[in-house]
């Protein structure tokens, strides 16, 4: 939502003109494409997200060094739902006063003097079902060891969001200010990708892979204000990102044991260069009537993208397999380039994000005279900013089968079920109060289900 608080600054400064932004907040510098991965592949997916020792297609995106496993030619088809629910709360609260004291989170005070503030909730929904994957791997005739060539797609980010939000203020008179607001973005991130994995012994494996991101993303932002009559605003905002990035990875593959294995990659920095279109529309009241503002802007940039390291380990006893797999990532390390005014926000990344260590952990029992694969997990998956800023991390289960069919094709389905709270806020100042700091917060409370269905055949 870092748009949208730019536009928050806008409209308190035209509702009344003694209101003063104080500061933007940091919410000006949050990053869609940070902390944002949407998983691939219906297994990996049942088990938690768990892919680094993977034994198919998604290897060549999860862990390239697993390709190598691969034995026949094989293609890889997949699907993927998305229902995104949002339900916010704004909580007008007096974080700093004259006096110096920080009243508790329940205590509620107008944003302006002589009003009362009243707590407004509202919540969405949005639904979408996507291309996930397209996946081609292909053996190369060696005389000793394995070589496998990998071709492929993955929707790596998901930008389908939506967002709500309702405000009040009264006055003892009967007089009130009253705001709405609607957001709804949509798109992603799809990762194209051509890598290897071959042998470099019976129990070792290696593999690189260089990819291309590119994606849109689009923003819609509508918002009105009312004062009983006295005046009304409202603003429209549309805003179009394209996205182009490049990238690589490397990865190890070992066999420690019978049962055991374990593999490790890291993935290069991303630049994502990226090129914005705006359109804004506001309406509101002058002495003369009625002014209605339009104005576009272009801007292009740069996203600095810090190292992923990974790594991943499987226990495999007869027909039940237990993996686990851990990533982490310094997203602190974010930075803008390419552009004088954007460079400028990259002091404040530093104080708004933090390094974040995902973990997945899931398991599998297979059923070999049904051709059934039962699946489940856990992934705990936090949120890259700061703990004020959380209100609960980002964590979830998963559920998911599998179907052999002829030996020579699968059928994967697999659920998703992810939560996660978070607040943001700006502050500001009132002439009619002094000048003291305030916060404007909005908690919200979020849930997602996704559905994953792939399908492969082994030719």
């Amino acid at each position: 939502m870092r748009k949208f608080f730019l536009t928050l600054i806008f409209f308190t400064i035209a509702v009344a003109g003694t209101i003063q932004a104080a500061d933007p907040y940091i919410e000006s510098v949050e990053e869609i494409t940070a902390g944002n991965f949407f998983g691939y592949g219906a297994r990996q997916m049942a088990m938690g997200g768990t892919g680094m020792m993977t034994i198919d297609g998604t290897a060549l995106f999860y862990n390239p060094a697993n390709l190598a496993r691969i034995p026949r030619i094989e293609f890889n088809f997949g699907l993927s739902n998305q229902k995104y629910q949002d339900a916010s709360t704004v909580r007008p609260v007096r974080r700093i006063v004259e006096n110096g004291i920080i009243p508790t989170a329940t205590v509620m005070s107008g944003r302006f003097a002589g009003f009362t503030s009243v707590a407004g909730s509202a919540d969405n929904s949005k639904t979408n079902t996507r291309i996930n994957s397209a996946i081609l791997s292909i053996p190369y005739p060696t005389y000793r060891g394995s070589l496998v060539i990998g071709l492929g797609v993955v929707r790596t980010a998901d930008f389908d969001r939506v967002f709500d939000m309702y405000f009040r203020d009264d006055t003892a008179s009967g007089g009130h200010i009253t705001g709405a607001g609607h957001e709804f973005q949509s798109g992603g991130l799809y990762q194209w990708g051509a890598g290897f994995g071959l042998d470099l012994s019976p129990r070792v494996s290696f593999g690189g892979m260089a990819y291309v991101y590119t994606g849109k993303h689009e923003y819609n932002w509508e918002y009105a204000l009312d004062s009983v009559g006295v005046y009304d605003y409202h603003f429209q905002q549309y805003i179009e990102d394209k996205y182009l990035g490049f990238g690589g990875k490397i990865g190890l593959a070992m066999q420690l044991s019978q049962y055991i294995g374990l593999g490790l990659a890291v993935e290069s920095p991303v630049v994502l260069n990226v090129e914005e279109n705006s359109t804004n529309e506001s309406q509101y009241p002058t002495d003369s009537g009625r002014a209605d503002d339009y104005w576009t802007n272009y801007v292009e940039y740069d996203v600095k993208r810090p190292f992923v390291f990974s790594a991943g380990m499987t226990a495999r006893i007869q027909d039940a397999t237990l993996a686990l797999d851990i990533d982490y990532t310094d997203w602190s390390q974010l930075a803008y380039g390419d552009n004088a005014d954007m460079e400028t926000e990259n002091s404040k990344i530093k104080t708004y994000y933090k390094d974040a260590l995902r973990f997945r952990l899931g398991g599998e029992y297979v059923f070999p005279e049904l051709g059934l694969s039962l699946r489940g997990g856990f992934f705990s998956d936090p949120l890259p900013i700061k703990s004020e800023f959380q209100n609960r991390s980002r964590y979830g289960y998963t559920l998911g089968f599998g179907l052999l069919v002829d030996q020579v094709m699968t059928i994967d389905f697999a659920y998703l079920h992810g939560s996660y709270g978070r607040n943001s806020d700006f502050t500001y100042a009132s002439s009619l109060d002094g000048q003291t700091l305030h916060n404007f917060i909005i908690d919200e409370n979020i849930k997602y289900n996704r559905l994953y269905l792939t399908a492969a055949y082994r030719f």
